[in-house]
């Protein structure tokens, strides 16, 4: 009864399932354990449905792999201290030693968690003895850390050491717990919740001290929060339903973890379901949905009914490509990122939570090669999660839900504003990357906190598969000095520099802000305020005003007008980026970007007739790690490569208190660019410009404060 009605509540057949939510939070929690992945009462069917049902080819897989590559495998031995833990001290081979580890102790969760199902699965008592012996293991580890400044030493994988080894052991391993409960003896028993009453208590701690969690708001800085606490919740919560008879704090890491999501996620994002981080730490979403999931094995109906679990594929929809491009806020895959077998998977278990048939449609749309995570098998037990074992249990608590009608692309806008994080995706063929030109302008109220960067009222574009005009830059590892000396600044940007100078880098009050939006037959625009970003910045309180009128005309090309007001007389640099070398003609202040399959011819032009001053650079001016660039980094693979960018610095020559420079992008397909001369921009007035496209068409543009016009 309670899978019907969940059911009922996830597609959307329930009148108010939030309204529904119980405000005691264990109203819902089962009497009896197992309470995590396999509840009680539902081994036979597992086995069921792994041996003879919809799950026989992934375990099927999972055991091959398992019996080759981790029952012969001895545990590990204990990471040890690498010196100073903070962030902000890491260089580039500390980083490989805090990789290590998290490595470490993912393939310890990994092969206990593996362990586990496939002694449920087969009955085999020698799966059971590997589980325990690897459960045992991992709890005779130091969580005492204290004295990592007097050399290497235990206490690595406590939560305030090394938060991402701890993280990847407490996700999984009291849910393996939970499943071996009565298979310990009590001496054993003692020894793990011993260890986990330490563990957990210290990670909760921690949670709350950094990360601000009982006080965060929702789709809101307000109240500052931490990626990482956040990330953690998840973990929180099922370790809490795993040891709900075990432990007396196990409750009231459930009440805090349960209030937290049903009154204050997500801090990042909110109803029209944006993530500040961007889209790949988007993908940090897929944990979250962990605890929706067990709320939904429960049978809570708060389990996927919050607004953000409906919207939130749609900022992966309109903002992510099959293709690699580059993408705003931290990208760890060498700068790229693109439609990937986990999300493409997760977007058909949301179609399930939400009965939602276009995420199907945009699941199949993925080109990438990769093993879909439920037949990865165990290959590669590393630092990555969920494992192929998590995705094999999830997809059976999930089977009672049906699978909607996949529901074409062809009727949602071909833009959208996520304007609680301040990003407009826009389209000429939402859903067909081979045809289609894609613009994302970014001016957000979230600022370059954490995994943002200094990039307000910046823009990409991307055309028919190719990259146009790139978010420039890498993280090799966070904080590394390309990372925070070239990619997360302005420059790093298709944005500005006022004098020189952009917006202030890792700063939660350098925020944007969307001021305008509007979207006609022809026309789309997207208008950002980024005064208060450039202010915290060199320029500070000389900078009046910085406004960017982002306009997509015919959905196939753009307009921008740039509008600067200062204090005193500045210079503005006009910034593009591209992967290739940007060639630059001075007589028409033109810049041309090439590809294999399409161009990007922009023309800029200032209200006052000034010239331009242009110089490109090919190389970083801040280099990326060259440990990386060969190859040679230690635990890091990457699908993409290191390279150098090009880079157009365009001037204007003359101080001024007040610019206005209009640019016009025009996206060619195919190696060829339009002849010379084809694109032409005459300026009218301050508000006015015709454009002569190349297509043969002249269009009128009159962009001023409150009007705009296309002709």
């Amino acid at each position: 009864m309670k899978l019907m009605l969940l059911a009922l509540a996830l597609l959307g057949l329930s009148s108010s399932p939030r309204l529904e939510a119980a405000s005691d939070p264990a109203h819902h929690v089962p009497d009896t354990a197992p309470r995590t992945t396999i509840l009680a009462g539902r081994h036979d069917a597992f086995r069921a449905y792994v041996t003879s049902g919809p799950g026989a080819e992934s375990l099927a897989r999972i055991k091959t792999d398992f019996d080759a590559r981790c029952f012969d495998l001895p545990f590990p031995e204990e990471p040890h201290t690498y010196g100073d833990p903070s962030p902000s001290t890491r260089d580039t081979t500390k980083v490989d030693l805090w990789r290590e580890q998290q490595d470490a102790c993912g393939r310890i969760s990994a092969v206990a968690e593996a362990a586990t199902l496939l002694w449920i699965a087969t009955g085999e008592d020698r799966y059971l003895e590997k589980a325990r012996e690897w459960l045992l293991g991992s709890c005779s580890w130091s969580l005492d850390a204290s004295a990592w400044a007097s050399g290497p030493g235990p206490g690595a994988t406590d939560v305030a050491y090394n938060d991402e080894a701890h993280f990847r052991l407490w996700r999984r391993l009291p849910i393996v717990y939970d499943q071996l409960r009565e298979h310990l003896s009590p001496d054993e028993r003692t020894t793990v919740l011993a260890h986990f009453r330490a563990r957990g208590n210290r990670s909760v701690e921690w949670i709350k001290r950094t990360g601000n969690i009982e006080r965060l708001q929702r789709n809101s800085l307000a109240v500052v929060p931490s990626s990482h606490p956040v990330r953690f919740m998840p973990m929180t919560a099922l370790s809490a339903l795993a040891l709900w008879d075990d432990l007396p704090e196990a409750r009231e890491w459930w009440e805090f973890a349960y209030v937290y999501y049903r009154d204050r996620f997500p801090p990042f994002g909110g109803d029209d379901g944006g993530w500040a981080e961007g889209v790949a730490y988007w993908r940090g979403v897929i944990e979250h949905a962990a605890f929706q999931d067990a709320l939904a094995a429960i049978g809570d109906p708060l389990a996927y009914s919050d607004p953000f679990w409906r919207n939130t594929p749609y900022f992966q929809i309109y903002n992510v490509q099959p293709y690699r491009h580059t993408a705003f806020g931290d990208l760890s895959n060498a700068g790229r990122f693109n439609l990937e077998p986990v999300v493409a998977d997760f977007m058909r278990h949301l179609a399930r939570a939400t009965g939602d048939g276009r995420l199907l449609t945009y699941a199949a749309l993925l080109t990438d090669t990769r093993p879909p995570p439920a037949d990865a098998g165990l290959a590669n037990l590393d630092r990555i999660y969920p494992t192929a074992v998590e995705f094999l249990v999830r997809n059976f608590n999930a089977a009672s839900l049906p699978l909607p009608a996949a529901a074409s692309l062809d009727d949602l806008p071909q833009e959208r504003w996520f304007r609680d994080v301040g990003w407009v995706s826009m389209h000429s063929a939402l859903g067909r990357p081979a045809e289609d030109i894609h613009a994302t302008f970014v001016s957000s109220p979230y600022g370059s906190f954490s995994h943002s960067h200094a990039h307000q009222n910046a823009f990409i574009l991307n055309a028919w598969g190719e990259n146009l005009a790139l978010a420039s830059g890498y993280r090799e590892f966070h904080n590394s000095p390309h990372h925070d000396g070239w990619t997360r600044q302005t420059v790093s940007k298709n944005a500005i520099l006022i004098d020189g100078h952009g917006q202030n880098p890792r700063d939660r009050h350098a925020i944007g802000a969307v001021t305008r939006y509007e979207s006609t037959a022809r026309w789309v625009l997207a208008t950002g305020d980024a005064a208060a970003a450039y202010r915290r910045g060199p320029a500070g309180d000389a900078v009046e005003r910085v406004t960017r009128d982002f306009l997509f005309v015919d959905r196939r090309y753009v307009v921008i007008r740039d509008r600067v007001s200062t204090r005193r007389p500045s210079t503005l640099s006009w910034l593009l980026h591209a992967e290739k070398a940007i060639e630059w003609d001075e007589t028409g202040s033109m810049a041309l970007v090439r590809t294999p399959g399409a161009t990007l011819t922009t023309r800029l032009v200032a209200s006052d007739g000034g010239a331009w001053r242009a110089r490109v650079l090919d190389t970083f001016p801040v280099a990326v790690d060259p440990k990386y660039v060969r190859g040679g980094a230690a635990n890091f693979t990457t699908t993409g490569s290191w390279e150098e960018q090009s880079h157009l610095f365009a001037d204007t020559v003359a101080p001024a208190t007040d610019h206005t420079v209009f640019a016009v992008l025009w996206p060619e397909r195919g190696r060829t660019p339009p002849v010379p001369g084809a694109l032409r921009v005459n300026l009218h007035d301050a508000t006015t410009l015709v454009v002569t496209r190349p297509d043969g068409r002249t269009d009128r543009i009159h962009i001023d404060d409150t009007r705009v016009a296309v002709d």
